[in-house]
């Protein structure tokens, strides 16, 4: 929890906070650029303190998976949102070009996760990961966090949104960033830098969205469904 709190804060009010310099002031684009950063920090950090209150001395496995999902739902609001969406969004660029950037961004996103959604069914369905790594004992059933979301990255086979040559063009000129606003601003106009956010920002935030569906399934969904078949507590130890 503690440190959930400053992720959930801290993702939402950045974002928040560039979209006001970069589209709301500079670009006079509507408010609900940073103000959707602002909502989205409010309803995590109350989500936290609601699974907090009700949690609150447990060790449940669900508690767990509703604190990480929650997490990481922030951290997709910044690369997913902010940096992609918004730029097709807020940004002034063409029509055209503003509504084939949101349906591809969309369409690809919601592809993506079902395709995860896929993988992390057939993984508890037809695979050893719930027998061997739920063990059930005389009070409750025990999973184990580290060895256990190990253990099923092992078994749930996914392709990477990487591609391998955008990692490598990442890794390349990630030392330039202190000057990377000036280069990009002078060779594709004010936008350079929102251009390169939402180009990084796009497999990232695919990266995040499999994750947050994996955390769901395997430490919200699959616990609840265990407690009503066993009538025994789920519960996380490291």
């Amino acid at each position: 929890m503690k440190k959930a709190i400053p992720v959930c804060l801290m993702f939402p009010l950045l974002g928040a906070g560039i979209s006001y310099l970069a589209y709301a002031d500079v670009q006079g684009a509507s408010g609900l650029s940073w103000q959707i950063g602002l909502a989205v920090a409010a309803v995590c950090c109350f989500s936290l303190f609601f699974v907090y209150v009700r949690s609150r001395g447990s060790n449940a496995l669900l508690a767990c998976g509703l604190i990480l999902s929650i997490s990481v739902s922030a951290i997709y609001y910044f690369f997913g949102v902010f940096a992609y969406f918004y730029f097709f969004i807020f940004s002034s660029i063409s029509a055209y070009f503003r509504w084939t950037g949101v349906m591809c961004g969309g369409a690809l996103s919601v592809w993506w996760v079902w395709g995860t959604y896929r993988s992390v069914q057939q993984t508890i369905a037809a695979t050893s990961f719930v027998n061997k790594m739920f063990v059930e004992s005389e009070d409750n059933i025990v999973f184990r966090l580290k060895d256990g979301m190990r253990t099923f990255d092992v078994l749930c086979q996914q392709k990477s949104p990487f591609p391998r040559v955008l990692m490598y063009i990442a890794y390349g000129i990630a030392p330039f960033g202190l000057v990377m606003n000036r280069i990009l601003s002078s060779s594709l106009g004010g936008d350079g830098v929102l251009v390169f956010a939402a180009a990084l920002g796009m497999p990232v935030s695919l990266w995040f969205a499999s994750l947050f569906v994996r955390i769901y399934f395997v430490m919200v969904a699959l616990p609840v469904r265990i407690e009503r078949e066993k009538h025994k507590r789920v519960v996380a130890m490291a």
